[in-house]
């Protein structure tokens, strides 16, 4: 039983929200793959970004698994993190690698299950996840900027797999606003890290210490404006969005949205944890709801 408890605390489950990015472009193929006017041309798309959202959990979690194998030696050093299961010796190496190789194996086959011939492009893109992920965990993380950049590299590749699940074609529009909003949570992390690690900020984390200020809220400002002006952008400019341009009224529970994480990421203890702070913050989740029923509005009533 601790064994269970270790490995499902080092696969963590808490972090598979971030795959619900998989159904995010369905918002952009409104009008192209399904219609408002028709919710049930939704019904043939849900089963595969159900499946694709269970493949890209057991391959991020077989991910956290390299990455705590890859650090164990560091995370006992650590004051907090050295009780994480297999630095401790809680969780056996061998039960992480085994487990870790069966989540990967169970995701690709999902991901091949789901793509379609001859090129099984949704496989590919598992593929890369991966690759990319192995050499953040094993090496790149310790780069600075080529660590937050990785990071939210896979963001867009959930995105990109999504759209591929569904049949469009990744709009540009896409691209940008996953990759900038991606950038803005995985810099506003590493901002907080540093805000919370206190004098000595690489203990924690190798690259810590440069995202402190001023560079860190240099680039975390950066990035909010690139997420801000990138949708609104789309909001504007997207081929199939109503000719109203009604989509702008969309942008204000996204400008409070950005302003109420900034304000977080600044005073919250939980700042560590984006999937907390938009679980169980108030404001946070009002906002999100209230942009999900603007837009939902915009598209059904015109």
């Amino acid at each position: 039983m601790n064994r269970l408890k270790g490995l499902l605390r080092t696969a963590r489950p808490r972090q598979w929200v971030k795959n619900l990015l998989v159904f995010l472009p369905l918002l952009f193929a409104v009008d192209l793959v399904w219609s408002p006017d028709d919710l049930t041309t939704l019904l043939p798309y849900l089963s595969g970004l159900a499946i694709l959202f269970v493949a890209f959990c057991a391959l991020s979690s077989a991910i956290y698994i390299i990455n705590d194998l890859a650090d164990r030696s560091a995370d006992r050093r650590h004051p907090t993190k050295r009780h994480r299961p297999i630095a401790s010796g809680r969780l056996p190496a061998w039960l992480a690698w085994l487990t870790l190789t069966l989540l990967a194996v169970a995701g690709m086959f999902g991901l091949y299950s789901i793509s379609a011939p001859p090129f099984r492009v949704l496989a590919l893109l598992g593929g890369v996840y991966l690759l990319l992920n192995v050499g953040y965990s094993l090496r790149l993380k310790r780069v600075a900027l080529v660590d937050v950049m990785l990071v939210a590299g896979g963001y867009v590749l959930r995105a990109v797999a999504g759209a591929v699940a569904v049949g469009a074609a990744p709009s540009p529009w896409l691209y940008a606003v996953t990759a900038s909003g991606a950038l803005f949570i995985v810099i506003g992390r590493r901002y907080a890290e540093a805000r919370l690690a206190g004098d000595d900020p690489e203990k924690q984390r190798a690259t810590l210490g440069h995202y402190g200020p001023p560079l860190g809220g240099q680039l975390l400002m950066l990035a909010a404006a690139a997420a801000l002006v990138s949708y609104t952008l789309y909001a504007v400019e997207a081929d199939n969005l109503p000719d109203n341009n009604m989509m702008l009224l969309t942008v204000p529970p996204v400008i409070f949205g950005l302003f109420r994480y900034l304000y977080l990421l600044n005073h919250s203890r939980d700042a560590e944890s984006p999937e907390l702070l938009m679980l169980r913050d108030a404001p946070l989740l009002i906002a999100i709801a209230a942009w999900m029923v603007a837009a939902g509005a915009v598209l059904v009533l015109n």
